[in-house]
């Protein structure tokens, strides 16, 4: 992963800028007016991070894309402590 240091602490995904570039500047005119409107939005509105949260880490292109969302978020040590209840009853 290729990385632009923006500060000190501050790493991006070259790939990802780069393709987001691309959007960016059909709507907006420059990538620091993009992040300071996103930085806008979640502050009037905090609902929003997790929306925007599940359309980034949704797959796209394959059949396991399509069950995104349909499954549920439970966390594997959640699975495997029911599956253990269930192998004790």
């Amino acid at each position: 992963m290729q990385a632009i240091r923006v500060r000190k602490n501050f790493l991006i995904d070259k790939e990802v800028i780069e393709k987001a570039q691309q959007v960016i500047h059909a709507h907006h005119k420059n990538l620091t007016e993009a992040i300071t409107l996103y930085f806008k939005a979640i502050t009037k509105e905090p609902a929003i991070l997790k929306q925007i949260e599940e359309s980034a880490n949704k797959r796209t292109g394959s059949f396991i894309g399509m069950l995104d969302g349909a499954i549920g978020d439970e966390s594997y040590k959640t699975m495997r402590k029911e599956l253990a209840r269930s192998d004790k009853a």
